[in-house]
């Protein structure tokens, strides 16, 4: 048999004299004593010194060795071992507030008396005592006490001395009632929160709480959380259950328990339903009734959802448990978190498909191909082919050569509106220009922010124009495979983007864009093609320089942390194009770096890149010019005589140059205001 060693003090002999557990049986080896000098002194012995639960020293001039006797840990499941060199397993505590607390210990929050803490293997439960009197004029709790009490400490003709339990009429067993200075105090704690999963709880009889059967060691407990089965990482909230918010902290599990309060039915009349933390009791007499919430009548059993409320008739009164939604906020790449109708908690849907009209003009469609063309006609964009339910155009002109086009306006069509989006921010409804913000129930509204238009639609159709020739239109997944038009048929499928009004597929981005002109009676400018573009930018050398040079910002620091994401080459190729026949002033560039920082921008990656860039006030109308501080109070022809300063707060901005004022969408000179 084994033999345990329970003795404390060891001879050490020359060749050793110990006990050696081996294949469960007992090897004896004896020796001759180990000499020493020094009185006290401790001595390493080989193989002995080297277990931590054996410390060897000097006494009479012999080596002897003691062992140490590691304590029962009673009531302790989390064992740490492996954190230092130590001999006995050590109870996990717990830390709060910055103070290590042992397993097993109360305390009571200093500023709050009937707040109480329990520490139970690295798990921390808060809940607030619940007092219970049972005479009709308690005593009001004295300063740091937190439950009111009953004159005198006799019960039933015993008289009971304090710190002594008191007998009590409930029957909850989690009540507690004690004599104090003389008279009588009754509360209810809650349960701590237990390390161990509910496989090893072991309630006693006539006990108030479970304990846990057993023990476990860990060794690996460093930033994470251990309750029952489940491990959580540092800053994690869940719900342990209907009465119980956990977090992880530290490596400890902090817990907020709700304290039930004592019934006066006996249990065989108490009702717990899963959904709900307390017990409550149910008389036999009572009959099933209805229940009624929110103007509504329901019958007994029925469920439904009320926000983000679960509820059900039970016997006449609702019962609803909240519903906790996830604290997580960010959805994959492609995905983007909404309120879905009659529900609770937002869901990852699959986010909308963009397309982006840019410079002169250049596209990219739904499925992410680029192209360039160069038509000055009116096209079609969009257009719900499957259903006609919307449609969007784009007008072009020849801004400033006749090889180049620049998107002039937007026509929206849905329902029996039609909305122009003009240069300089014009908008028109039919034939009417209107004022911003423009709302029209159930259909569409129109609002400018940043000089820019936004327009949303009751499709979830949203477009955003800069008044320039910049434009995005988003769409809902719900129309993938239901589109036409220059922006493609949005199937995340790029490669038949290039697909004609007749339903052909071509591979020149010319015929492609060509089929979708529309319009009647009106002659308009077929693009060239872009070998001709390309031939007009190489025959000047100095304008080819110049492109590369301002196109190549690019490539620089100012745009690298979006490199890896979103490909710039496309834009690059754009931006010097655009450059080719940029007219003298102008900063052709700057739409194409625009485009693909906006594109950065949806990926949620923002760039600081306008100042650096030589784009600041690019976006300006004709005119005006762009500062840091900008008095929202613009002067026009009919107010810039008047000396009222303005006393709204500056912003940046654009403005009038000096001498000039707004009027019709441009700064003139104040002498040609009209009379």
């Amino acid at each position: 048999m084994d033999i345990i060693v329970n003795a404390c003090y060891y001879n050490i002999f020359f060749l050793l004299l110990f006990f050696r557990l081996l294949d469960g049986h007992s090897t004896l080896i004896i020796g001759q004593d180990v000499q020493c000098e020094k009185e006290g002194e401790e001595v390493k012995v080989k193989s002995i010194s080297d277990n931590p639960c054996f410390t060897c020293k000097c006494q009479k001039g012999v080596v002897v060795c003691e062992q140490q006797i590691c304590p029962y840990a009673k009531g302790c499941y989390f064992l740490a071992f492996g954190e230092s060199r130590s001999c006995c397993d050590v109870c996990l505590s717990c830390y709060h507030e910055g103070v290590s607390h042992n397993s097993g210990s109360e305390w009571i929050n200093s500023k709050n008396s009937c707040l109480t803490y329990s520490c139970q293997s690295g798990i921390i439960t808060e809940s607030t005592i619940h007092c219970q009197t049972s005479c009709r004029h308690p005593i009001p709790p004295e300063p740091n006490e937190c439950c009111p009490r009953c004159q005198g400490c006799q019960i039933n003709g015993i008289n009971y001395t304090d710190g002594q339990t008191v007998p009590s009429d409930s029957s909850d067993p989690c009540l507690t009632c004690s004599c104090q200075k003389g008279n009588v105090v009754c509360k209810k704690k809650a349960c701590p929160v237990l390390p161990c999963p509910q496989t090893k709880f072991v309630h006693k009889p006539n006990s108030c709480c479970p304990e846990c059967r057993g023990a476990r060691k860990i060794s690996d407990f460093k930033d994470k959380c251990l309750i029952g089965l489940d491990i959580h990482k540092n800053g994690d909230s869940f719900v342990y259950d209907q009465c119980t918010q956990c977090s992880c902290n530290m490596s400890t599990t902090f817990c907020k328990r709700q304290v039930c309060p004592p019934l006066e039915c006996p249990p065989s009349y108490q009702i717990k339903e899963p959904e709900q933390c307390c017990p409550y009791c149910q008389r036999p007499e009572e009959r099933k009734t209805v229940c009624r919430s929110g103007g509504q009548i329901y019958q007994n059993g029925q469920h439904w959802q009320n926000g983000c409320s679960n509820c059900y008739c039970l016997q006449g009164k609702v019962r609803c448990s909240v519903e906790f939604c996830k604290t997580s906020n960010k959805c994959p790449a492609g995905q983007k978190l909404v309120h879905l109708p009659k529900k609770c908690c937002p869901v990852c849907v699959e986010d909308d498909g963009v397309c982006t009209v840019f410079g002169d003009p250049h596209y990219r469609t739904f499925d992410g191909r680029t192209f360039n063309f160069q038509g000055t006609c009116k096209y079609t964009l969009i257009n719900d082919c499957a259903h006609k339910r919307f449609t969007v155009q784009v007008a072009n002109e020849a801004r400033y050569s006749k090889m180049f086009s620049w998107t002039k306006s937007i026509i929206l069509k849905i329902d029996d509106t039609k909305l122009v989006l003009g240069q300089y921010r014009n908008i028109k409804i039919g034939k009417k220009r209107v004022r911003l913000p423009y709302i029209k129930l159930g259909t569409l509204s129109v609002v400018e922010q940043n000089y820019t238009v936004t327009v949303r639609t009751n499709l979830g159709i949203r477009l955003n124009w800069d008044g320039n020739s910049y434009l995005e239109v988003f769409v809902p997944s719900h129309f993938k495979s239901q589109l036409c038009g220059l922006c493609g048929n949005y199937n995340d499928n790029p490669e038949d983007d290039f697909t004609t009004k007749k339903g052909k597929l071509v591979s020149s981005p010319e015929v492609f864009g060509n089929s979708w002109a529309v319009g009647r009676g009106k002659k308009c400018l077929i693009s060239k093609s872009l070998q001709t573009t390309h031939a007009a930018c190489e025959s000047n050398l100095n304008t080819k320089v110049k492109a590369i040079y301002e196109c190549n910002v690019l490539k620089s620091d100012l745009f690298r942390p979006c490199h890896s994401t979103v490909n710039a080459m496309p834009y690059y190729r754009s931006c010097v194009m655009d450059m080719c026949e940029c007219p003298v002033g102008r900063k052709c560039h700057c739409e194409s770096l625009f485009a693909y920082a906006q594109h950065c921008k949806r990926l949620g990656i923002q760039l600081n890149w306008r100042k650096d860039s030589g784009c600041e006030g690019s976006h300006c109308p004709k005119g005006s010019v762009y500062r840091s501080c900008v008095y929202p109070c613009r002067k026009t022809c009919k107010n810039y005589q008047r000396a009222k300063p303005c006393r709204r707060k500056c912003r940046p901005g654009c403005e009038c140059a000096e001498g000039t004022v707004w009027y019709r969408n441009k700064c003139i000179p104040t002498q040609l205001c009209p009379v």
